[in-house]
């Protein structure tokens, strides 16, 4: 996980982002790209993709960050809140659904054989993982990126996705299960020894 700057350094350099001040938000692009990074990358699959949409993001939270109020919400919830936005809206002009294409995650250059072959692998595993995704609920969908691609905690996801700790550990749980069942071959039945001599 991020290690995360004190509640107090963060609120100070928001005010000071809201009172317009260009280095302030310098810092809080430094402090946040790549979990807001992670985070789109997840959600569309492209690199390059995710490095426009989290520009997007940025300059969105710089053009609204004046109507930001710590109302006992973090920061980052509502910057993850505009990065989700942000991603739907991406979504919904291109008319599709977030999907990992296989060849921009296995392009891999300066790598070894062995190493560019583990990484096909994992391309492969995240691709199987992606589209497993969509067969969970929208909020389990959203609770496990935020978890486990932006790196957040359980506290950060409830106040991310407006609901409750237990809420977000059931959603997390219940989402893997299902994840976990789509992933992984049931085990094959065991052969009675009354069938084998047969």
């Amino acid at each position: 996980m991020d290690e995360s700057p004190p509640k107090q350094a963060i609120e100070e350099v928001v005010t000071r982002a809201q009172a317009g001040e260009q280095a302030a938000f310098g810092c809080l692009y430094e402090m946040y790209y790549d979990q807001i990074y992670r985070y789109v990358s997840f959600k569309c699959g492209s690199a390059v993709e995710a490095e426009d949409l989290t520009g997007e993001v940025f300059l969105k939270m710089l053009e609204s960050i004046d109507k930001f109020e710590f109302r006992g919400f973090p920061f980052t919830s509502w910057l993850y809140r505009i990065a989700h936005n942000v991603v739907v809206d991406n979504f919904r002009r291109k008319g599709r659904r977030p999907t990992v294409p296989l060849d921009d995650a296995m392009r891999v250059t300066g790598t070894g054989e062995g190493e560019m072959e583990a990484r096909a692998q994992i391309s492969w595993s995240m691709d199987e993982v992606v589209s497993a995704m969509d067969g969970l609920t929208d909020l389990q969908r959203e609770v496990i990126t935020l978890r486990f691609a932006a790196g957040l905690s359980v506290a950060e996801t409830a106040k991310a996705v407006g609901r409750k700790e237990n809420a977000v550990k059931a959603l997390q749980h219940a989402g893997i299960k299902k994840l976990r069942r789509m992933l992984v071959p049931p085990e094959p039945a065991p052969v009675s020894a009354a069938k084998q001599k047969i």
